[in-house]
């Protein structure tokens, strides 16, 4: 039974809400309200507006990828990216890299490591590995190792030097199974574009090569993602964002008024579509708040009777 419009503003002890009648009177004329007037006939789909193409500097996050704050369901398993300031972040098997730059049409990313970004000598050294059931390298890439800990031979191309672990190399990497370069300690693989792979020998300098190391390093590699992208355009023309079921574990198109595949001219996908009770529920869950802010001068409810309320219900 909907609350009298003027009832008494007594408070029942009962209740661990700190509501007043006059409260619940608000909130009823608020629901009728947004029943005749806030509601628009298409309905509001949540997923449709969370999942907006994320700006990060000069580049867009968009499906498959998600930035790390969007609902899981705007992005592919597993594709998750990070914005620090205007640098595009990806973390991976314990490792954080610079996305230098995004091909959506050719499905890959150019990316360099950065924890040798600025600094080859490393606190703890780990070997460059993909996730490969997410990624995989491109034929642009080239395998070179960086040895630490060496006694250099004689001639060595590119060398530097670190305080922690002395003197080390910057080398070709070979597949084959074959022992470290003794007595060097330890080596990392750090894969580099084919194109910035340095030339077969420089003379020596009293301070190694560090620095051109690093500018090689800083040019980053190429990685191309497993995800299957194809059905993401045509569902964008249609007017929809592209996200994921994790329910069905499939693409799914987001619309304005629910989700659809392939796209908003498809089957709808059922169990998406907002109800009349998700419609008034969101009233006070969400944004609509603001139209009880608006009227409380009218009808002259203290607005922190409205705040506990709205803050100690669950939302859907």
């Amino acid at each position: 039974m909907y609350p009298s419009l003027f009832c008494s503003n007594s408070v029942s002890p009962q209740m661990d809400l700190t509501m007043s009648c006059s409260s619940l009177s608000l909130l009823f004329l608020i629901f009728s309200l947004h029943i005749h007037f806030l509601v628009p006939a298409s309905g509001y789909f949540p997923p449709h507006e969370d999942c907006v193409p994320h700006r990060c500097g000069d580049q867009e996050i968009s499906y498959p990828f998600r930035h790390i704050e969007q609902p899981n369901y705007c992005g592919y398993p597993g594709y998750e990216l990070s914005c620090d300031g205007d640098n595009l972040t990806l973390s991976m098997e314990s490792l954080e890299y610079r996305v230098i730059h995004m091909n959506m049409s050719t499905r890959i990313l150019e990316v360099e490591r950065m924890d040798l970004s600025e600094d080859l000598c490393l606190g703890a050294p780990l070997n460059t590995i993909l996730n490969f059931s997410l990624f995989d390298y491109t034929s642009s890439d080239l395998n070179y190792t960086l040895f630490y800990g060496c006694e250099l031979p004689a001639i060595v191309p590119y060398w530097f030097y670190c305080h922690t672990h002395g003197h080390g190399y910057f080398a070709p990497h070979v597949d084959s199974p074959i022992p470290l370069p003794d007595p060097c300690n330890f080596g990392i693989l750090v894969p580099i574009l084919r194109s910035e792979a340095p030339g077969p020998l420089l003379p020596s300098k009293d301070d190694g090569h560090n620095a051109t190391i690093r500018e090689v390093l800083n040019e980053g590699f190429e990685i191309t993602w497993i995800a299957n992208t194809s059905q993401c355009e045509n569902c964008t023309k249609s007017g929809g964002r592209c996200g994921y079921d994790w329910k069905r574990y499939r693409f799914n198109c987001f619309c304005p008024d629910g989700a659809y595949s392939p796209n908003c001219n498809g089957t709808r996908v059922p169990g998406s579509f907002p109800s009349s009770t998700s419609a008034l529920l969101s009233l006070v869950c969400g944004f609509q708040l603001t139209k009880a802010v608006q009227l409380e001068g009218l009808q002259g409810i203290p607005f922190p009777l409205l705040v506990n309320w709205k803050t100690t219900r669950s939302c859907p």
